[in-house]
């Protein structure tokens, strides 16, 4: 899900039925994505903080299950949810988490968790700063971890965090955790990145899937 601060606006992304939206606080809702994507799952929301009609989704199944809806990259809508056009990341099948900057709506980061039943290379960190015309892999782990989630320092959009899941399914089982599941800093917007899954206070273990959230009253 992902609301309009100060409107009644909400959206919501649903597992095999598309983008969903109420403009009175859930009152009623209505699908506003039937015929226009390629697939059905959405399983990432971000509207843009200083351009609320600017909505970008990304498609497939984050919470990886025995049987999988996955998906076929990312999609932008510049009228509040109207039409949508496909923007990349076609081979990702698993977008887990989309961030828009706060003042600057070209800016996007997509956390690409990719196959959950193979490697694959198009996962990890991707960003565009011409509003999802062009990507740039900014973060890759490894061909078996993908980026889970993502979060900006709201009173310092250069730093961000992010979070690799070294995680894939067969039918019958599960793979979670491992050397590629890490917490991840950038302080120049995506350029460099430090690994700081093993600072003093984190579990000594074998790490498995990560959620990360700033605090915007106190983002240290």
């Amino acid at each position: 899900c992902a609301g309009v601060p100060g409107q009644p606006v909400w959206y919501m992304g649903t597992c095999g039925g598309g983008l969903w939206k109420s403009v009175n606080n859930g009152e009623d809702w209505a699908c506003v994505t039937d015929g226009q994507l390629g697939v059905g799952t959405v399983g990432a929301i971000a509207v843009s903080p200083s351009h609320p009609d600017i909505v970008y989704i990304g498609t497939g199944e984050k919470d990886i299950r025995g049987n999988i809806s996955h998906g076929d990259g990312v999609y932008k809508s510049i009228d509040g949810g109207k039409s949508w056009s496909h923007i990349g990341l076609k081979d990702s099948q698993t977008v887990s988490r989309i961030v828009v900057h706060p003042t600057d709506p070209s800016i996007v980061y997509a956390a690409v968790l990719g196959h959950v039943y193979g490697p694959n290379r198009e996962r990890g960190v991707f960003k565009s700063t011409d509003g999802g015309q062009n990507w740039q892999q900014v973060l890759f782990e490894s061909e078996r971890a993908g980026a889970v989630d993502i979060a900006f320092d709201a009173k310092s959009p250069e730093t961000v965090y992010a979070a690799t899941w070294e995680a894939w399914r067969t039918p019958y089982s599960l793979n979670s955790g491992g050397p590629g599941s890490k917490l991840w800093k950038s302080n120049d917007g995506g350029k460099t990145w430090s690994d700081f899954s093993r600072k003093t206070g984190l579990p000594a273990g074998p790490l498995g899937k990560i959620g990360i959230a700033v605090s915007p009253a106190n983002p240290k």
